[in-house]
């Protein structure tokens, strides 16, 4: 009867014939004996194992994860139910195995007792399952930037990158309530473009987007970052200045707006000289207003603002107001 043999039952032999791989390891992770399988699966010449490290035959985004999942758990618990890893071979090729665990004492030493099943297939579902997870994920990414597009399109002007009117309502309504709590005034300038139609007729539509861009491109330069400035239809833009306490801040940023535009630009050749007619209004927000109140006060507020610019623009040409 060979040495490991008790009642007939060769020990030893089923230890390095299982067709699961056995490795007993210290607490570092020195491997002190590993069976005949294990040196199948890797490739290692039976005995070479031995004194070897364990994280030796991991690759090493394995190694990573048994220092943090494995160890810490055996530290813990005394065992370890499955871990899905791939050993490693002299060769570089690799197996994927599922490695259980349980640490034993036995008199004053610890050892830890290796079982490692071959899991061809369940490793391969793992990386199929991932790259499904990732496919989900990017999807949802580009779902996630359609949509934002999309609502990114719904509140701007193509032609300027300016918010539009529907974003400039909704940005006039947070406006107003956040005014009624800091008591603090809400302004709006309208804004309309000087002889824009001629500018059309005499050089082309093209002309007049590039005027157009140019325009919104002064205004923004000249208005607070706080404050927003959107194109609502052909030659019109609006300046919404939140939360300023004084109406005379309402006139110095009126003057800047003004000031920014009335410069020259060469179109084609042609020199053009170009100016805006620019109309105010502002108002203060009772605290206790409600959402009703504040889209009331928007309408009223964009409302006056154009008749006050058409006074201005009127008054200008000495031609009757439009009312």
């Amino acid at each position: 009867m060979s040495q490991g043999a008790v009642d007939g039952v060769d020990y030893a032999q089923l230890f390095h014939q299982a067709p699961v791989g056995y490795i007993v390891a210290s607490m570092q992770g020195t491997i002190l004996v590993a069976n005949a399988t294990m040196c199948d699966w890797t490739g290692f010449q039976p005995g070479t194992l031995e004194g070897s490290r364990l994280l030796d035959i991991l690759p090493v985004s394995d190694r990573l994860m048994y220092r943090t999942h494995a160890e810490p758990k055996l530290d813990r618990d005394g065992h370890l139910a499955e871990l899905s890893l791939q050993l490693l071979g002299p060769d570089g090729s690799r197996l994927p195995v599922l490695l259980s665990v349980t640490r034993t004492l036995h008199g004053t030493v610890t050892r830890d007792l290796m079982v490692f099943f071959s899991a061809p297939e369940r490793r391969r579902y793992e990386r199929e399952l991932a790259t499904a997870h990732r496919r989900l994920e990017d999807a949802e990414a580009e779902r996630t930037l359609l949509l934002d597009e999309a609502r990114h399109r719904s509140l701007h002007d193509p032609l300027t990158g300016l918010p539009n009117r529907l974003h400039l309502q909704e940005s006039l309504r947070a406006a107003l309530a956040h005014a009624g709590g800091q008591h603090t005034r809400v302004g709006l300038l309208f804004c309309d473009v000087d002889d824009f139609k001629q500018v059309n007729d005499t050089l082309g539509h093209a002309a007049g987007d590039q005027v157009l861009q140019h325009i919104a491109h002064r205004l923004v330069a000249a208005v607070r970052s706080e404050d927003t400035v959107a194109r609502i239809s052909g030659d019109e833009f609006v300046v919404l200045i939140p939360g300023f306490e004084h109406p005379e801040e309402l006139g110095s940023v009126a003057g800047r707006v003004r000031d920014s535009v009335a410069s020259e630009i060469i179109l084609g050749g042609t020199e053009l000289r170009l100016s805006i007619s620019v109309g105010r209004a502002e108002t203060l927000v009772s605290a206790d207003a409600g959402p009703a109140d504040h889209q009331e006060l928007a309408n009223a507020l964009l409302n006056n603002a154009d008749k006050d610019m058409y006074r201005s623009k009127t008054a200008r040409r000495g031609a009757p107001h439009r009312l």
